[in-house]
């Protein structure tokens, strides 16, 4: 399985990064047979609801199906690819909003999709949270879509890798300061899994105002596509680029293989019943903290280092 990841760099009109996006998939096409071309979280530029972008509404999120996402159907067709489209906010019918992920197959047609379950930051006011994960037949096999921070949380992958998942995509955003965390632990969870883990990362800064205090998130890029037995690729972190990589699924009764047989799913209940942090109201909390912000006095407590998406 070939892959390409397409690292993109934010333009500052969500038109320009439309029209990169299809340039980087004539790009990857005509440099070689890519059987899958993997896009970034929020690929035509940051949602609105981070901070200083609210002027982006209506214009980085978008319906599906919608004329969005009809171009890239037809660059699918047209260039006998799969393209899994980073994601992107989608608008839905009742006024809420979903980080979706979708993965096109050679057809145009979409094959599966995925809506990110671990919201993060202020997608916890915004977006409604999938129920389920995104596992998706294939023309080379089952593979899973875990939306940028869906990758953190160990179970998600796990639920994949026991499904038979052989390669994992994961549309996200690397922030500067976690750039040697990332790779660490994209390894990690290729590794104890026994599954690919094809990542993908953005380029560009985030600035606005909490309150009277400026925020700037910087995402670093750092793409990469590793396999259990390590890093086969890695992009830099500074540029928009093309990593290209040849993938097979993971040998047979490998670690990973044996990590899932080793399982004793009995002993595994207590995952089902009560845990620390249940009922914790994440986004009440979060509304709680901007407020305090906008009054002018300081958040109680934002993170030093989060996953993408805050």
């Amino acid at each position: 399985m070939k892959v390409a990841v397409v690292q993109t760099r934010w333009a500052d009109d969500p038109a320009d990064g439309l029209k990169n996006a299809h340039l980087a998939i004539e790009e990857a096409t005509d440099s070689g047979d890519a059987d899958v071309i993997c896009f970034p979280e929020f690929f035509l530029g940051p949602p609105w609801y981070m901070p200083g972008q609210s002027h982006l509404r209506g214009r980085t999120d978008t319906r599906i199906p919608g004329p969005v996402v009809e171009t890239f159907q037809k660059l699918a067709q047209s260039k006998s690819t799969n393209i899994v489209l980073g994601s992107v906010v989608e608008e839905l019918d009742d006024g809420k909003y979903s980080n979706t992920s979708l993965f096109l197959d050679r057809n145009g047609e979409i094959a599966g999709r995925a809506a990110k379950a671990h919201v993060f930051g202020n997608e916890m006011v915004v977006c409604r949270p999938a129920e389920s994960l995104g596992i998706i037949e294939t023309d080379f096999g089952r593979v899973g879509l875990a939306v940028c921070s869906d990758f953190w949380v160990p179970e998600a992958i796990r639920v994949m890798a026991l499904a038979g998942v052989h390669t994992v995509f994961v549309p996200g955003g690397t922030l500067r300061q976690n750039q040697a965390l990332m790779v660490n632990a994209l390894r990690t969870t290729a590794y104890l899994n026994g599954v690919n883990v094809v990542y993908a990362s953005s380029v560009g800064l985030v600035e606005g105002l909490r309150g009277d205090r400026v925020v700037q998130i910087h995402f670093a890029g750092t793409s990469l596509v590793v396999s259990p037995e390590g890093v086969t690729a890695q992009a830099g972190s500074g540029r928009p680029q093309i990593l290209h990589a040849d993938l097979a699924p993971p040998e047979p009764h490998g670690d990973g293989e044996r990590w899932l047989a080793m399982r004793r799913p009995d002993a595994y209940t207590p995952l089902l019943g009560a845990y620390v942090g249940m009922r914790r109201d994440l986004a009440a909390e979060l509304r709680a903290n901007l407020a305090e912000s906008d009054a002018g006095g300081q958040p109680a407590d934002v993170p030093a280092t989060t996953p993408a998406g805050a």
